[in-house]
């Protein structure tokens, strides 16, 4: 992978690829019924690496599609980066042995951290943890639920544990062609290297969060099923920006 990866994502709901609004179980559409084909897709577009989402697992809090998530990694051959029910120190190396690159623990790594030591140790630069927020605070439980922690009080514990990598997503925003927290990623990312989420419209969004310091990548949902950017117009306007920035 570059220094700033667009991950396009495929998540997994009944075994097909659908989106959310907001999280929200209730707003789901569905896109396509075959998962492993859309991440083929995705491959032949150029995408350096795949987010993937079990938002089965998200919801009942344990791994539902990992034999899908073993499928789709099989299928391609770039990385995958899965999250979704990631629970346990077992559910993670499940997860990698299904072929993940890099795995996402969210409402696991918020509440215990223990755990979320044990995965450093366990998983290092391949542990993500997502710090799901919804007006400054972070959400677990697939974003049912409040933490009750803050968001910037949270990637400074991580930073502090040796958490690599945040994915940063702002609920509001996810699935709602709002545009990407651009303030909000920029914040977290002078904590702790962040991989933004959430609402990104277009090109636009996109080379602002590549040359926003400590932003490693961006992953795009939403938008790219609606056909309103295709994948290699975001990877062109990361490549656009960089030698814009370089000649600057």
């Amino acid at each position: 992978m570059s220094d700033f990866t667009v991950y396009p994502a495929i998540d997994l709901r009944g075994g097909r690829c659908v989106r959310l609004r907001q999280g929200d179980f209730g707003r789901a559409k569905e896109y396509d019924a075959d998962p492993v084909e859309r991440a083929r897709e995705w491959e032949r577009q150029g995408a350096q690496a795949i987010h993937v989402v079990d938002l089965d697992g998200a919801e009942e809090g344990r791994l539902v599609q990992l034999e899908l998530i073993r499928r789709i990694a099989g299928s391609v051959g770039v990385p995958l980066q899965v999250g979704g029910g990631v629970r346990s120190i077992e559910d993670l190396r499940a997860v990698r042995g299904a072929g993940a690159l890099r795995v996402v623990i969210g409402t696991a790594a918020v509440e215990d951290r223990d755990l979320r030591l044990r995965a450093v140790e366990e998983a290092g630069a391949s542990l993500v943890v997502a710090v799901d927020a919804r007006e400054g605070v972070v959400a677990t439980h697939g974003w049912l639920r409040s933490s009750g922690v803050s968001v910037l009080d949270l990637s400074k514990e991580l930073a502090a544990d040796g958490v690599a990598s945040v994915l940063y997503t702002d609920v509001a925003r996810d699935g709602m062609n709002a545009g990407a927290a651009l303030e909000g990623t920029a914040t977290v990312a002078k904590i702790i290297p962040t991989i933004a989420s959430g609402g990104v419209r277009g090109t636009e969004d996109v080379a602002t969060l590549s040359r926003t310091p400590g932003v490693t990548g961006v992953v795009v949902g939403t938008a790219l099923y609606e056909s309103r950017v295709t994948l290699e117009e975001l990877i062109a306007s990361v490549l656009a920006s960089d030698s814009a920035e370089q000649k600057s």
